[in-house]
């Protein structure tokens, strides 16, 4: 193919790359003008790769030959229908015979089956089935994968054509079967909860395909972490990275990307992507690790003829497998009821040719946070976030339907920066996108020196790490209250190895873990007691409830004792408490073991361990754990000297006078300087920066400033005064805070992201000033998933003989708020008052 790449500009305004694609007599014809966003900008799509991806075989063959094999699997799990499609160009029948032999893959001596039958081959192309029993054959499961060899020979009667094939697959089943009114997935006769992050065919240096280590990486990480899954996402999955899926019994689920390239196609695009779909389903129809064919994603069109006629091509192929024409969108009100037939739901089933509109729902669910917050496990009865019925995470879904929470999350954080430059600087940094890598490391290396935050984060490495926790943090407890549910079929993270230039997802493009993989790994055990403590940042003095599940994917059952303690910071047991269970098994991969636990009031502050284990004859059989943040605001030194306060919201003095006991006068110039001013609440219209330049005088006299509100205004009019001002930076959930070490934060983590504890932080809109760190102290920095500038949520600025805290946190609605949670911007709020300067 020709390919002819034009206008291809880039500006402030707009980027746009126009390309069209024809073949070299004009019989094919493509065009694209594609863009996504990247900041305020639209840049080019250039995912758009093309050539030869995969690896090339040339078969030199008689005229008569083996075309093709295809190992379908049956419910039988040790028999199999092997089809043999022959071709014969010779121009007459050919007779000959077939021997068809069944061997362990890698141990061709290892016979498990063999026939030979005689056969006469027309002219064209034939299809032979033929059944095969192996009653010894080993099962293919997750993490326990057996694969074998099916092998063809072709030779004619007078042995002058001679032909062979061979095509690996596995003897396992997967199915849709139902218990007590609940749809559920089951492999190999049991139930299968499926569980893993999408990715969307992005690898290193090429784009398109991953080398042998490569591969190799992906799979180990994903196993490291837990999964049993890999969604292949709007792109048709390279041999490569689903072959080794096979090998280690991993699921993988297919889409032949580019298909919903147009919900309403022209006749060549149509053509296009039907020819696809139907190579995809021939190429990888006998592969133990899939199980299931995605057509859309998220499309808001109902399935055309065209996309019914596709279906049911592909069924036909390969009628053993789910395939889906849509994910999300279907869970919504239509025909009859919110859970009746839907458009949206349309689906075909394992050996079932009838067309479903009813018995699949898919979810998609973006957060809006940037981390973890307690609201989204309130008690037994609501932990899904209450996205179908508020109040009832658990009754809202319709257990008659297949539940599937599809693309969990959205949202990524940055690259390993250091282990890309490390790895550059072995192989070169030749491949696609890694010399802007390279400078992105250089910026974070240059914000650890110029802000003093090295002290905090040794290495770049140290501090993406850490940025990373709070996704990883945030996917394990919603994996957790996935999974407690029972009812949910399947749960896919959002996601893996996002080909965005500088930001990503559980791991980079180099399939470098974000986060400390162990963090999933816990929340992905199948055997574990699931602590949820409803409230796990708590003001000193204050109590929580805990609730107690377990995960049971190993069939334990039986009667027990759950165990149940508090540990204190020091490690000290302050409370016990212990409940006869009895364990169910079998297929309840989720049990509520004991609700409503009221947990003694926690003085002391720290972190606190709640621990549980269930005793099965004195024996600990599974055991799990949640921790506790308490906080002390209440206790501190006291506010020394005079203080005004410049707030019309009265949130500012209501807290002082219930937390220290005192009420500030408002601002007067006119009055005696005070030792401190707060700059709270504020009508942006109404600005107190009409006292500027008497606080300034104030401050270099002494005084100690700190703005709470429009601290875009405040770091806008110290610029060249006090600091360099840039602009202001407001990523929404892209963004993530951490803090360095610092005396303004005693009793709060130090040197590391905000994490859990600091989740009252992400519940708005976060945002930061874009300063220059020189001459200034970073207390909390504020980064973005894609941008290599780093922000201010939190500064400390000397000016004169005083000095100023420019904050962007939203401390203020805090001050106000009845949450435990609070306790943490209180602290902080009370720190930056009371430490010395």
């Amino acid at each position: 193919f020709e390919v002819d790449v034009t206008n291809a500009v880039r500006f402030d305004g707009e980027n746009t790359l126009d390309v069209r694609v024809t073949d070299p007599v004009g019989n094919f014809d493509w065009s694209n003008n594609d863009m996504y966003r990247w900041g305020k900008n639209w840049v080019p799509a250039y995912h758009g790769f093309g050539g030869i991806t995969g690896k090339v075989y040339l078969r030199a063959t008689d005229g008569v030959w083996v075309d093709d094999i295809y190992v379908q699997n049956t419910p039988k799990v040790t028999e199999a229908e092997v089809f043999v499609t022959l071709k014969n160009l010779t121009g007459a029948a050919r007779k000959g015979k077939m021997t068809v032999v069944v061997h362990e893959w890698k141990n061709p001596s290892a016979v498990l089956w063999k026939k030979t039958l005689p056969l006469s081959i027309p002219t064209g192309s034939t299809v032979e089935s033929l059944s095969v029993k192996v009653p010894k054959a080993k099962a293919w499961n997750i993490r326990d994968p057996h694969l074998y060899i099916a092998a063809v020979q072709f030779t004619s009667d007078d042995g002058v054509i001679m032909d062979s094939m061979d095509r690996r697959f596995g003897f396992r089943w997967f199915e849709i079967g139902k218990k007590d009114g609940d749809e559920r997935f089951y492999l190999n006769g049991k139930r299968v909860f499926v569980f893993g992050p999408m990715q969307r065919g992005y690898w290193p240096k090429n784009g398109m395909f991953p080398t042998p280590e490569m591969a190799q990486r992906n799979v180990e990480l994903l196993l490291k972490m837990g999964f049993n899954t890999f969604i292949m996402n709007q792109c048709m999955a390279q041999p490569a990275a689903t072959d080794i899926c096979d090998e280690y019994g991993i699921l993988t689920h297919a889409d032949p990307g580019g298909y919903r390239c147009n919900d309403h196609p022209d006749e060549k695009a149509a053509v296009w992507r039907s020819e696809k779909l139907r190579r995809m389903i021939l190429r990888d129809r006998s592969k133990p690790s899939w199980f299931i064919t995605l057509l859309k994603e998220e499309t808001s069109t109902e399935a055309s003829e065209d996309d019914i006629r596709n279906m049911k091509m592909v069924h036909a192929l390969d009628p053993t497998r789910l395939i889906i024409y849509n994910s999300d969108r279907n869970r919504h009100k239509k025909f009859t009821d919110t859970y009746g037939p839907d458009p949206f739901k349309l689906h075909m089933r394992p050996m079932d040719d009838s067309l479903h509109y009813y018995g699949w729902f898919n979810h998609h669910h973006f957060i809006p946070t940037g981390g973890w917050m307690d609201d989204y496990y309130r008690n037994p009865w609501f932990f899904l976030r209450g996205q179908v019925a508020p109040g009832d995470s658990v009754h809202g879904y319709d257990k008659g339907e297949l539940i599937w929470l599809g693309e969990e999350g959205a949202f990524g954080t940055m690259i390993r920066l250091q282990k890309i430059k490390e790895e550059l600087d072995r192989t070169g940094a030749t491949g696609w996108q890694e010399t802007l890598r390279m400078d992105f490391f250089n910026s974070y290396d240059r914000f650890l020196d110029e802000s003093g935050f090295r002290s905090a984060f040794p290495t770049v490495d140290d501090l993406t790490l850490a940025l990373g926790k709070n996704m990883h943090y945030y996917h394990g407890r919603n994996l957790e209250n996935v999974r407690i549910s029972n009812v949910v079929d399947a749960y896919n993270l959002n996601a893996w190895a996002s080909d965005a230039m500088t930001h990503t997802d559980l791991v980079d493009q180099y399939r470098n873990p974000t986060g400390d993989p162990s963090i999933i790994a816990y929340y992905s055990q199948p055997l574990y007691v699931a602590v949820k403590v409803r409230a796990t940042v708590l003001p000193a003095g204050a109590t929580s409830i805990a609730d107690f599940f377990i995960v049971n994917e190993l069939d334990l059952k039986g009667k027990g004792v759950l165990e149940i303690e508090l540990l204190d910071p020091d490690g000290r047991v302050i409370f016990t408490k212990t409940f006869a269970v009895q364990v169910s098994g079998g297929e309840e991969f989720g049990q509520l073991l004991a609700e409503g636990v009221q947990l003694p009031a926690m003085t002391k502050p720290g972190y606190y361990s709640v621990n549980a284990a269930i005793k099965m004859n004195n024996q600990v059989r599974v055991s799990g754990s949640d921790r506790i943040f308490v906080v002390d605001y209440r206790s501190g030194p006291g506010l020394q000297g005079k203080g005004a306060v410049i707030d019309t919201s009265g949130v500012v003095n209501a807290f002082l006078k219930e937390s220290r006991g005192i009420t500030l006068p408002d601002y007067d110039p006119a009055v005696t300087d005070p030792d401190y001013i707060i700059i709270g609440g504020q009508d942006r219209k109404n600005t107190n920066q009409r006292y500027y330049s008497d606080l300034m005088e104030k401050v270099s006299n002494g005084a100690t400033l700190i703005v709470l509100d429009q601290a875009d205004r405040w770091a806008q009019r110290l610029d060249d005064q006090a600091l360099r001002y840039v602009n202001t930076v407001h990523w929404g959930n892209e963004g993530r805070f951490f803090v360095g070490k610092s005396t303004y934060l005693n009793g709060l983590p130090q040197a590391q992201s905000m994490n859990w504890e600091y989740q009252v932080f992400y519940s708005g809109n976060p945002w930061a000033v874009n300063i220059d760190f020189l001459g200034t102290e970073l207390i909390v920095g504020f980064a973005s998933q894609g941008r290599k500038e780093i922000g201010s949520a939190l500064t400390r600025i000397r000016y004169g003989n005083g000095q100023i805290f420019l904050s962007t946190l939203d401390i203020i609605p805090e001050l106000a708020s009845d949450s435990p949670q609070s306790a943490v911007a209180k602290k902080l709020f009370l720190n930056l008052l009371e430490s010395p300067k």
